[in-house]
């Protein structure tokens, strides 16, 4: 089809592909897709190579033997396409050694040939600068012209010989054509000297013409420039004014902060500091039920029977998985969620059954009374009884028991019970096996640690080590929210459609096909619906609520945007999404506001 051209060949000089070559066979091509998405076929790493679009730029290949060309053309990419350095706004036809620019000086770039290459693609002409040329050819005539008028002169000077005369004749004749070759001599001078003037002359005045020429260039580059400045700032400006107007719709929010609105996939599981040892929750099977086991004192306290045995696997693990969202707010790696998502054990556990075995202090299998090794009744946890069950934060301690028996291990007295008005009990950490952080379109995640959680909301701060500048959002400056405002959310939710990727690799040998879950952000939009305050005093009466909360109508999402960013008709965060509420068939959901995320940037007060 494309006559002696085999490949194309790309030789990569910036980015991540960095002075590495790629040759693409031409066969049936009829085009090469340049971007960050994986099925392109020059693909970019989507994280270091941050300023490349996901479909930036392709390469069409039209005609066939000696008609046959190369076009680049920018798929409306977000920071542009530029051929030797020119920035493109329609097709352009690409020749060998030409060089590609994706996303500007910042971007990847690489040189464009063919091989074998055709007589008929020559690389561009490469153009001299007209200065050095136009100097060298000036000098050169005066030169020339001056030495030239010289040998004319003498030449006509000798052409006519004297004709012999007598001896008095010929002293008179030798004197006068002596004579006359000074002249002669002078007057070639002369001749020269004026044109070499007149040469020289020309060329003061054609280079004075160039510099000129020069100048004019200059000053129009100048005012184009200060024009397209103008309509850039016009063009902000009227940005500005509909932002102020009607605010940023959905898809704005979208374009412009869903790369800075990360997944972050989490596993934890609670520790007792004394031994080292994970904790469980012990359960028995009784029957046909298999159940948690709860401890009920003398005193009519209930606690949930922990043990450091996990008894063939058959215990729960006081632990959480799942995934959520959060954004980030520093450009070296900082990034806010809530603190369930990124500490699950300093907020209440709610991941045991519902229903549990009750047994008395003392009491269980292997109890010495026999009255003992049976429960004495079943719970259930959704009960008013039991709501300090319910309230329990793994953090905040426990005791643990055999896992046979019901007494406290530690205590000394006879009865093994706690001295519960010196809050006598174990002390427990909870540790991250995994706090993972991926970006939309990357397939692999960066591992987070934990740097500060709130104490007064559900708000945390992780940080994760980045190989480049992240794009961050841009928090409210101050706390002013109205009911009835419009706010957007970005986030990933467990019920938005996911986009899973095919990889097929060969490792050692051994071909391995495996689905991989590629991340996008979802965007949903509503309104602020309530304001809840949380402790506030009015008329000498103190009212309580659960929290300052921000209420909202967006009702398109759910489990997974924990930790998403809440925006502003501005574009600026104003809450962290949190969870949702429902009671029959009414739901709503709820964000802190984004005053918990300021206060954990800031070590120091101010």
């Amino acid at each position: 089809m494309v006559g002696v051209v085999e490949r194309v060949v790309i030789r990569h000089l910036a980015g991540s592909k960095a002075n590495q070559i790629e040759q693409l066979p031409i066969g049936d091509l009829k085009e090469i897709t340049i971007g960050r998405d994986p099925t392109s076929k020059v693909a970019f790493d989507p994280t270091i190579d941050g300023v490349v679009s996901r479909q930036h730029a392709v390469i069409r290949i039209e005609g066939e033997g000696d008609d046959l060309k190369f076009k680049l053309i920018d798929l409306n990419s977000s920071n542009g396409t530029f051929l030797n350095g020119q920035r493109i706004s329609q097709d352009a036809e690409l020749l060998p050694e030409d060089k590609v620019e994706l996303g500007g000086a910042k971007g990847p770039k690489f040189t464009f040939d063919l091989q074998p290459r055709p007589a008929s693609f020559a690389a561009r002409t490469r153009v001299i600068g007209i200065d050095d040329s136009a100097a060298t050819r000036l000098i050169e005539t005066a030169q020339t012209a001056a030495s030239t008028a010289v040998a004319q002169i003498s030449s006509t000077s000798t052409e006519a010989p004297p004709h012999k005369a007598g001896v008095g004749q010929e002293t008179v004749q030798r004197l006068i054509v002596e004579e006359r070759r000074s002249v002669s001599r002078t007057w070639g001078a002369v001749a020269a000297g004026l044109l070499a003037f007149i040469a020289l002359g020309g060329g003061a005045v054609y280079w004075k013409q160039i510099k000129d020429d020069e100048r004019h260039q200059a000053d129009l580059a100048d005012v184009k420039a200060d024009a397209k400045q103008a309509d850039q700032r016009s063009a902000s400006l009227q940005g500005e004014v509909k932002a102020n107007l009607i605010g940023m719709t959905p898809l704005d929010i979208y374009n412009k902060y869903s790369n800075a609105t990360a997944r972050i996939d989490l596993r934890w599981r609670l520790f007792d500091t004394q031994t080292g040892k994970p904790i469980f929750h012990q359960t028995f099977r009784i029957g046909k039920d298999t159940l948690p086991a709860y401890v009920r004192f003398p005193n009519g306290k209930v606690v949930r029977w922990l043990t450091l045995e996990d008894d063939q696997r058959s215990n729960l693990q006081i632990a959480g998985e799942g995934h959520g969202s959060g954004f980030v707010v520093g450009e070296q790696g900082y990034l806010l969620t809530n603190k369930h998502v990124a500490a699950g054990w300093k907020v209440t556990y709610d991941e045991s059954p519902r229903y549990g075995f009750l047994f008395d202090a003392g009491g269980g299998p292997g109890a010495a009374d026999a009255k003992l090794r049976k429960p004495v009744g079943v719970i259930d946890l959704a009960s008013g009884d039991y709501v300090e069950l319910s309230l329990w934060v793994p953090e905040a301690g426990g005791v643990i028991f055999p896992s046979n028996v019901a007494k406290a291990i530690g205590r000394r007295d006879r009865n093994n019970i706690p001295d519960w008005t010196k809050n006598e009990q174990r002390s427990f950490e909870g540790r991250n096996e995994m706090l993972d952080v991926r970006f939309p379109g990357a397939r692999l995640g960066v591992n987070a640690t934990l740097v500060r959680a709130s104490s007064d909301s559900d708000a945390a701060l992780i940080k994760i080590d980045s190989p480049q500048i992240l794009e961050k959002v841009e928090l409210a400056e101050d706390d002013t929210v109205t009911i009835g405002e419009k706010v957007i959310v970005l986030g990933y939710p467990g019920v938005s459609v996911e986009n899973v990727q095919r990889q097929v690799t060969v490792e050692n040998g051994l071909t391995r096909v495996q689905n991989e879950v590629i991340p996008e952000a979802t965007v949903t939009d509503g309104i602020v619906s309530k304001l809840s305050t949380g402790y506030k005093e009015k008329d000498g009466v103190t009212l309580t609520s659960a929290g300052e909360r921000i209420q909202l109508s967006v009702l398109a999402t759910g489990s997974g945007n924990s930790g998403g960013p809440v925006f502003n008709a501005n574009g600026k965060v104003i809450g962290l999404f949190t969870y949702s509420r429902s009671r029959g068939d009414a739901r709503v959901t709820l964000a802190v506001p984004i005053k918990f995320g300021r206060d954990l940037l800031r070590a120091q007060r101010n």
